[in-house]
């Protein structure tokens, strides 16, 4: 599943799987990519009746604008073996919200993506992931995680590369016998 969030309202729309991108992108490749949905009223018509529920959802966010900018969030990405959880902050202590986090694996030859996620209005992101998308061979028994963190650029229409960061586990937690909990509290940038 993927969370879709309206960046220009700063607001959770709700949930879509794979299927609902992958059409869209045969449909209208121009307005969809597997990160953001350039929402707008040819957007809207052209999604299949089999969608409705969500088409209406979207429709909810036009509200007469020429293009509504939706970010996709990964939630779960091949698994849930790992959860990570963290919160942004600035120096100041104040909460970064709805800026893109991606989770990268670091290894020796190419790293492996492990998902993107959106912070909420707390600056909290939280993503779960398997195995098999950073063990390679099975050898790896937990991952070397780094950040990405990108800035929202509202009047661009598209997030800008701020930092890369390793932060530091705060606390890990095995919990149902084979999943992992990757506390990194709060990180400062």
């Amino acid at each position: 599943m993927r969370k879709l969030i309206d960046m220009d309202k700063k607001s959770e729309i709700g949930f879509v799987d794979w299927e609902f991108i992958h059409d869209m992108q045969g449909v209208v490749p121009e307005l969809i990519n597997p990160e953001l949905i350039s929402l707008n009223k040819e957007f809207l018509e052209q999604i299949p009746s089999k969608w409705t529920e969500l088409k209406q959802k979207l429709a909810k966010h036009l509200r007469g604008k020429e293009m509504v900018h939706v970010a996709i969030a990964d939630v779960e990405n091949l698994g849930n073996d790992f959860k990570i959880r963290g919160t942004l902050q600035d120096k100041e202590g104040n909460h970064l919200s709805y800026y893109k986090v991606v989770v990268f694996d670091e290894d020796k030859f190419e790293d492996d993506y492990l998902g993107a996620v959106i912070t909420n209005e707390n600056g909290t992101f939280e993503l779960s992931f398997g195995k098999k998308t950073f063990s390679d061979f099975g050898l790896e028994a937990e991952p070397d995680i780094y950040l990405k963190i990108f800035l929202w650029q509202g009047q661009e229409g598209r997030f800008f590369e701020m930092t890369r960061i390793v932060p530091k586990v705060f606390e890990k937690t095995e919990f149902n016998g084979d999943r992992v909990l990757l506390e990194f509290g709060t990180i400062i940038l």
